[in-house]
């Protein structure tokens, strides 16, 4: 985009595909890329708060992902 070879009209927010508010593929030639990056403290943080929300809205379940804990 900085180079002028990409316009930004052709971008969509993952959120606004997410929240159907664009559709996610208009017909089945298109390719889809994704770029993702971002601050893992960051993720940590969205990740708490959707967490929480569930928790609090009695959503979701517990998972078993292993017999006994790493750290004791």
């Amino acid at each position: 985009m900085e180079k002028g070879q990409l316009d930004a009209s052709n971008f969509d927010q993952i959120g606004d595909i997410s929240a159907g508010r664009t559709p996610a593929r208009r017909n089945e030639d298109e390719s889809i890329l994704s770029s993702v990056g971002g601050m893992p403290v960051e993720d940590v943080a969205w990740a708490t708060e959707v967490y929480d929300n569930a928790h609090a809205k009695g959503l979701g379940q517990n998972l078993l992902l292993w017999d006994e804990p790493a750290i004791k």
